[in-house]
């Protein structure tokens, strides 16, 4: 008798621990259900926003949203609100979806610190844009090939074979001074066209090069003006990206000797600047042929 009421007062116990752990997990479950069914509200970015862009131009152009998303989708110290934050700048570029944190924002005497540049270099700056640029993800620091493509106005144009360069020498030679070979042609010291042409046939345009390498980028830098600040010649300041505003200037500054920076400015005054990321402590330099028509099938 007494060993059936131990088993029962057993049973009891069992049972009722039984039923607290179904209802702590039960509650476990529900919480977590809360919990993910849980909003926050963040602001974000409806548009590319570039550098140094105003975020009191960002509220007027309406280019950043506050919306609400999953709890779990947050990102750490996501803004709800601008608010406080209308005379500061984006100190990086910001992409279109990307929830906006405290720190995405600066000064704008922040942003610009002066860069230093290196001795016995110069800061040249040409024209950029995100395609040409490895879509923005090139940033100060980094550091790029310069791919160059040439290609001169028509009257420039230049396509020479061995033959046309040796009779231009025939003919520009003094008659007095021509020393002829048992042949009749001129001495080889005089036609020495392997080492004029460097064993190439031709020189031909377009030509497509990489042309420096492994170059450092000290700066890139974006600024807008609106229609209105042109009509009333206001001075250019940075703002945000939108439909009614016009694009002034959007350059990247390299780091380059003297000699490449003749280089680059030539290139991109009679051709075409694309810039190729590189790893950080850059690569090999290798020389290449150069891609024109007569061997871009190759």
């Amino acid at each position: 008798m007494k060993i059936r009421i131990v088993l029962l007062l057993l049973a009891v116990v069992f049972g009722i621990a039984a039923v607290i752990g179904v209802m702590i997990y039960l509650n476990n479950v529900r919480s977590a259900i809360e919990e993910e069914g849980e909003t926050a509200k963040v602001a974000v970015a409806i548009e590319n926003i570039a550098v140094e862009t105003r975020v009191s131009a960002m509220i007027s152009s309406k280019i950043i949203e506050i919306k609400e998303i999953p709890k779990k989708f947050l990102v750490e110290n996501a803004l709800d609100s601008l608010q406080g934050y209308e005379d500061y700048v984006a100190k990086v570029a910001i992409t279109k979806g990307e929830q906006l944190t405290a720190a995405k924002f600066g000064k704008i005497e922040e942003v610009r610190i002066s860069f230093t540049v290196p001795e016995d270099f110069v800061a040249v700056s040409i024209p950029y844009n995100e395609i040409k640029g490895v879509s923005n993800l090139v940033k100060a620091g980094d550091k790029v090939n310069v791919i160059g493509t040439l290609q001169p106005s028509k009257d420039d144009l230049l396509l020479l074979n061995k033959d046309m360069v040796t009779q231009m020498l025939i003919q520009l030679k003094d008659d007095n001074s021509q020393t002829e070979t048992e042949s009749g042609l001129p001495s080889s010291s005089f036609l020495s066209m392997d080492s004029i042409m460097d064993e190439s046939n031709y020189i031909v345009y377009p030509l497509t090069k990489i042309l420096l390498w492994n170059i450092e980028v000290l700066y890139i830098g974006s600024m807008k003006v609106t229609a209105a600040d042109t009509e009333e010649g206001k001075s250019i300041t940075a703002s945000g990206s939108s439909s009614k505003d016009k694009e002034a200037i959007k350059t990247v500054t390299l780091a380059l000797t003297p000699e490449q920076a003749e280089t680059l400015v030539f290139i991109e005054e009679l051709g075409s600047v694309w810039l190729a990321l590189v790893p950080a402590g850059g690569i090999d330099e290798e020389e290449t042929l150069g891609r024109t028509y007569l061997n871009i099938i190759e």
